[in-house]
């Protein structure tokens, strides 16, 4: 038995009002439900269920269980189970445990989370003769649409605001990543081997994307704990005839084939995409599309872009797909997105590699050749390395693209218009008063800035040193936005920054 004070001593604090309070960590907020009590040495040897129950909608469990008198000989295990099955079993190494819809930690079950009594089970292994302590478990509960919440890691891999690396767009063998086995046959590739690239790279974080499956988030959430210095981000690539997609950041159901109820259209699929909080990006759309690679290019001339957050300005896989000059398809890819920049849309410009074989470089690959994981980047400027303060980052535009590998080069830009400041991404009003902007770059001395305003081309400057801070002349008038590029100095993209607006 457990007893304190003589009696069973229990309390259950349980604020569904915090199920329902806005979005913030689960380390930043109390608890959903906090179980505490006391063990002593007539418990040894015993298995105790601590019942909690789980609301309706809930989309992930978290639980964090801690205990007094390790250093005395005490050990406590702990399991779990829903109303219907058993989830798992920590035993004495795992006391911080997610189980969700989509992922779980490594020794508990992915899937539905249903409401109603679940329950932890408390083994007391060892407690010494005469002892006693204190235990305690907090559980938090999280709906679907908690992105910060409902995460493979709960806390931040790096705290503190900065420029963060990472690709958004690779693949695995859950979908068509394929690759060479031990034995040298074309099989399936594993996400670790992904992962192990982006980590050899010294990206920050990466979003496998397969093809409109979420089997390869089980494989992210067993393998973040080991990719402990990388965020592991949920994606999945929205693969229709008409196009394809990236939704970033959502883990849960989304209809996929047109024509269903929930996606009757491309624009109702991206409607629904929208409504989930998750980032969305369309791909390599200039691409293309036809017999050869049904949908890879983007097909809809309808397409409702109020629903889109980002469009793929670089596409690994396009620019070594496509014949000829590399720079050109680069180019063709930037002009798409520029063209709708024109129309008044506010797009976020992203890059990813579509890397579909992670150790291509051991050579003879099944599928020929890839962008690696790592030889181009999204960087974007966030609070913290977090899934949700990445994917606010994305959201707010203070991101470039980097077109080489490796660390230290920084494109960024603010301006002002009359009392009115802006950075990468933000708006400026509307107004005939001047604009006065500064460009902001870091490790790409010999390069030169290349101003763009409304789709044109008008000026590069020269950078001299490795850190550079360059007015920007605007004196001709700005009518939607205007962005600035880092060239490399043979006149090739280096970096490509996000627009400011004006509305």
């Amino acid at each position: 038995m457990i007893v304190g004070s003589g009696t069973v001593r229990w309390i259950l604090l349980l604020w569904l009002a915090s199920f329902a309070a806005p979005v913030v960590a689960t380390a930043e907020r109390p608890a959903d439900v906090t179980l505490q009590g006391v063990i002593h040495d007539v418990d040894r040897a015993t298995t105790r269920d601590l019942p909690f129950s789980v609301p309706a909608g809930t989309a992930l469990v978290r639980v964090v269980f801690t205990y007094e008198g390790r250093d005395r000989g005490v050990t406590i295990t702990l399991g779990v189970a829903d109303p219907q099955r058993f989830r798992g079993w920590g035993g004495g190494t795992k006391y911080a445990f997610a189980i969700g819809d989509a992922f779980a930690t490594p020794s508990f079950l992915p899937g539905p989370i249903p409401a109603g009594p679940w329950r932890l089970m408390m083994t007391v292994p060892a407690i010494r003769t005469g002892d006693s302590a204190k235990w305690s478990a907090r559980i938090w509960f999280s709906k679907a649409s908690n992105l910060d919440e409902v995460a493979f890691v709960p806390k931040p891999i790096r705290a503190g605001p900065g420029w963060y690396r990472g690709d958004l767009h690779s693949h695995s063998g859950q979908s068509d990543a394929r690759c060479r086995s031990y034995a040298g046959r074309e099989a399936g590739c594993p996400p670790f081997y992904t992962f192990q690239e982006a980590a050899a790279h010294k990206l920050d974080f990466l979003a496998l994307t397969d093809h409109n499956v979420t089997s390869h988030f089980i494989d992210m959430g067993y393998l973040q704990p080991h990719f402990d210095t990388l965020l592991l981000m949920p994606g999945r690539e929205l693969t229709t005839r008409d196009g394809h997609a990236n939704l970033l950041g959502y883990m849960g159901a989304l209809e996929t084939d047109i024509g269903r109820p929930g996606a009757e259209s491309v624009n109702t699929m991206l409607a629904s995409a929208h409504a989930t909080g998750g980032f969305l990006t369309i791909n390599h759309p200039s691409r293309p599309t036809g017999e050869d690679c049904l949908g890879c290019g983007w097909a809809p001339r309808d397409t409702d872009y109020a629903n889109v957050d980002a469009i793929e300005v670089v596409n690994g896989g396009s620019t070594i797909e496509t014949p000829g000059d590399r720079e050109a398809a680069i180019a063709k890819q930037v002009r798409y997105w520029e063209a709708l920049l024109n129309r008044g849309y506010r797009l976020v410009g992203v890059a990813g590699s579509d890397n579909h074989d992670a150790i291509q470089y051991r050579g003879n690959s099944p599928i020929g050749p890839q962008a690696a994981i790592g030889s181009l980047a999204t960087v974007v400027h966030a609070d913290d390395l977090s899934q949700g303060a990445i994917l606010r980052g994305l959201r707010s535009g203070r991101a470039f693209v980097d077109l080489d590998e490796g660390r230290g080069r920084v494109l960024d830009m603010t301006a002002r218009r009359g009392n009115t400041t802006a950075s990468m991404g933000s708006t400026l009003p509307a107004g005939k008063s001047a604009i006065t902007a500064m460009a902001h770059v870091e490790g790409v001395a010999g390069g030169k800035i290349a101003l763009t305003v409304d789709g044109e081309r008008l000026a590069t400057t020269g950078i001299a040193g490795g850190m550079a801070d360059v007015s920007l002349d605007l004196r001709q008038g700005v009518r939607r936005w205007f962005r600035v590029d880092v060239l490399r100095p043979d006149g090739r993209h280096w970096l490509i920054g996000n627009p400011i607006y004006v509305r």
